[in-house]
């Protein structure tokens, strides 16, 4: 007992001088970021190459569990890097999991396609594959743990945005949703210290500090123990150590290539980056792209702010720039009226005077050179504002346009209950046996079902009709009526294209039989300028 005490206190002095001995250089860091921000291209290469040797070795491997591993690789490679292409991956992780009747894995890969939905900021959709799941005490417990962080991490951001539901008691109580999943989290684990501070709010930089020790640099767990370093530091109060473990996090996205990351986010109101406008237009660009890249509706207003600051900030600049150039005009005119009575009364001075007008003349071309430069920061600035914006109208309109949907169809299937059980109370029997047969409704659900899909996805991809007749042979094209209704034929081929491959899930999800699929398919491959298999292949591949 008395080896354990010793034990315990030699730790704490331990931690307690390495939190003491932390002396910082903000503005070392904030080069080191800036280095790193100019070689992103280089990251974002050399993962994509990373990428590509996995791609090979999976198009030779031959056995399930072998492509499984390697697409539950590429699935992680592709979290944090490009939404689309790793939700292809968790789907591939399913049906291979499925195949080999591997349940724990099939449940892996629901929670991975869970997390995407999270990280994109669907938060939506994401409560409904949450709900899915099912309770978490009825999961496997090999699952628990990964299925308590997916639960956290979108608790957390419901709660960061204010999007709580009442009906759902965790999203609006960070307590209460703490006490519910932290127990499936190993004590004395990174992720349990971490969700501690991040969504329980807990001030832990001790801890965060010891593990900040033990983990490799670069990395994307690096970058999120800082995270919570710097929001802990944050609640204490110290703002030096907040900028400065939100820098080091920001470094460690960059360098491994993640484009969900809001540490640079935060970086762009400090005073650090706020002084220098230069920094700030080049960190908000890399916000840009990665939110572009990773279609991020979560942190995209986020980044409209964070630009709105940097606009704001640079107005203030020009302003003050203006002023100071008045006064220097000023001089300059003054100058020229001393020039003047000098060159009058003083002839052999001629030559100083006219070296001073030649310098003058300089300096007014310079400043001239910095407006124009301010002037082109300010338009890119303005017009990287409209194309977010002008996203963001276009993913919410889809948003509305599904959830009215639905919304109608409540609706109309609440007075349908209505009108047959009114019909039944009057004796109608006949009448209500007629009204369940017909298929009138059904077929306008499905109507409108389609025509919605067809518009998200032609807004997504509007040249999938060009790109779909290119394949296929001059006499066999297909004429769409307008730009934003796609052909049966075109509909299969576009879930095709979203890696929904199987006829069968096809036909569940069109509501046609399986055998309708199949012959649609049969036609159109028939119809290809190319191999059969090969335009299969094609098609699942043109947007990844």
């Amino acid at each position: 007992m008395e080896a354990q005490r010793i034990k315990l206190l030699l730790f704490s002095f331990f931690v307690s001088s390495l939190c003491a001995a932390q002396k910082v250089d903000l503005e070392a860091a904030m080069q080191q970021l800036d280095a790193v921000v100019a070689k992103r291209d280089v990251y974002i290469q050399n993962h994509q190459n990373e990428i590509d040797q996995l791609k090979r070795t999976l198009k030779t491997t031959t056995f399930d569990n072998d492509k499984y591993v390697l697409c539950k690789r590429l699935y992680d490679e592709y979290q944090k890097f490009d939404v689309d292409s790793a939700l292809y991956y968790a789907h591939r992780c399913k049906n291979l999991a499925s195949d080999m009747k591997q349940w724990d894995l099939f449940t892996q890969a629901g929670i991975d396609e869970l997390l995407i939905s999270i990280y994109r900021g669907q938060y939506a959709l994401a409560r409904v594959q949450l709900q899915e799941c099912g309770p978490i005490e009825k999961v496997s417990p090999n699952m628990q743990g990964k299925y308590a962080i997916a639960a956290l991490e979108y608790y957390m951001r419901v709660l960061k945005a204010g999007l709580g539901d009442k009906t759902d008691p965790y999203s609006i109580d960070s307590k209460l949703c703490w006490a519910k999943y932290s127990r499936y989290l190993p004590k004395g684990s990174w992720s349990y210290d971490y969700y501690s501070v991040m969504v329980f709010g807990d001030y832990a930089p001790e801890k965060m500090l010891v593990r900040l020790k033990t983990v490799p640099q670069p990395s994307i767990m690096a970058a999120m123990i800082e995270v919570a370093l710097a929001k802990s530091y944050q609640k204490n109060g110290n703002k030096t150590l907040y900028y400065y473990y939100l820098i080091h996090s920001a470094i460690n996205d960059i360098s491994m290539a993640n484009c969900e990351a809001q540490s640079l986010i935060y970086l762009i109101e400090s005073p650090y980056v706020n002084k220098d406008s230069k920094r700030a237009f080049d960190y908000a660009m890399v916000c840009s792209e990665n939110a572009k890249a990773y279609k991020d509706m979560g942190r995209s207003l986020d980044i409209v702010k964070a630009h709105a600051i940097i606009s704001k900030a640079f107005e203030s600049a020009l302003e003050r720039r203006a002023t100071y150039m008045g006064i220097i005009i000023a001089l300059l005119v003054l100058s020229l009226v001393v020039i003047f009575i000098e060159l009058s009364l003083i002839i052999k001075k001629r030559h100083h005077q006219a070296e001073m007008i030649v310098r003058v003349e300089e300096m007014n071309a310079k400043l001239n050179e910095l407006v124009k430069e301010g002037d082109v920061m300010r338009q890119q600035l303005k017009e990287n504002n409209i194309r977010l914006q002008d996203e963001l109208k276009l993913r919410n309109n889809n948003f509305m346009n599904v959830y009215l949907l639905v919304s109608r169809y409540i609706s109309d299937v609440q007075k349908y209950k209505r009108g047959i059980y009114n019909m039944l109370i009057a004796g109608k029997v006949d009448n209500a046996k007629k009204s369940l047969n017909s298929s009138t409704a059904v077929d306008e659900y499905l109507q409108d079902f389609y025509k919605q899909f067809d518009k998200a996805f032609m807004q997504l991809h509007p040249d999938f009709v060009e790109r779909f007749n290119q394949l296929m042979k001059p006499d066999k094209k297909i004429v769409v009526a307008s730009p934003e209704v796609l052909t049966p034929e075109l509909r299969i081929y576009a879930l095709v294209s979203l890696g929904i491959t199987e006829s069968v899930n096809i036909a569940d999800f069109l509501h046609y039989s399986p055998q309708t699929i199949y012959n649609y398919r049969l036609k159109i491959r028939h119809g290809s300028c190319i191999d059969e298999k090969e335009f299969a292949d094609t098609i699942e591949k043109m947007y990844y």
